[in-house]
């Protein structure tokens, strides 16, 4: 297929969707993801979509809805055996952090196995989702809610933040790498995550294996500041290598037996 030809298909899928992540549009057109990315970017520059993380949105559907709907669609396998992993570090009377992101939000189905559970989030979807699945007393920081995002931030949020201490932080990230740490797209949301971790007794971090490599705008932190990292496989060594040597535990799914 041309690139002009598939440019033209993502288009359509995209005006006609209103939000589609890479791996749709790769198996719709038969294109690798490099390629769909680089499709994307120069579109994005070209003035006629907007991507977003995971995929891409309509210029008129630049929105938390459509945000989240690429985001809820990656990966969803690997976000739930990670966030089997994770329900291992609650215990019934903790409290919580639970960031925006949907990796932190796969960790909600688990929670109804604990009781009088206190739960803060930033995330707005999360927190609705927390109300209508779990007991948990549920806190919203104030602040202001981000755009193209279901998540609270600003001054008033990390000032919020400071005032309170858990027994746990869950937050995800954007990309992990081995030489620059854990690293996000927007600086308030390493501001914000980096205050949660400060924040908890334990501090780990839900990381699918796309995200490995990565590296983004702002640093939330190195694999020191970390308690666990859980992924969905065992990375690379030079990566695992970088997590482990500051004492962070690297926890991943066992491989099934051949």
């Amino acid at each position: 297929m041309l690139i002009l030809e598939r440019q033209n298909r993502i288009l359509e899928i995209v005006n006609r969707k209103k939000a589609v992540t890479v791996a749709e549009l790769s198996r719709q057109l038969y294109s690798s993801p490099a390629t769909i990315r680089r499709d994307l970017c120069a579109m994005e520059k070209a003035g006629l979509l907007k991507r977003s993380h995971g995929g891409a949105v309509t210029l008129e559907s630049t929105n938390v809805e459509a945000a989240l709907t690429v985001r809820e669609k990656e990966n969803i396998r690997e976000k739930r055996l990670i966030a089997e992993l994770a329900a291992d570090f609650i215990r019934s009377s903790s409290s919580l952090f639970l960031d925006s992101s949907s990796t932190a939000g796969a960790i909600i189905p688990f929670l109804d196995r604990f009781h009088t559970l206190t739960v803060i989030t930033t995330g707005l979807k999360n927190a609705l989702f927390l109300s209508e699945k779990t007991n948990a007393r549920i806190y919203l920081p104030c602040g202001v809610v981000a755009a193209n995002s279901n998540s609270i931030i600003g001054a008033d949020t990390l000032e919020y933040m400071a005032g309170i201490r858990t027994d746990v932080a869950f937050i995800s990230c954007s990309g992990m790498d081995a030489a620059e740490g854990v690293t996000e797209a927007s600086v308030e949301q390493a501001q914000l995550k980096r205050r949660m971790l400060a924040r908890a007794k334990v501090r780990v971090l839900l990381c699918d294996s796309s995200k490995w490599g990565q590296v983004y705008f702002g640093r939330t932190c190195g694999f020191d500041m970390l308690d666990a990292v859980i992924t969905d496989q065992r990375p690379e060594r030079e990566l695992a290598a970088a997590i482990e040597r500051d004492g962070c535990e690297l926890l991943y799914p066992a491989e099934p037996e051949k």
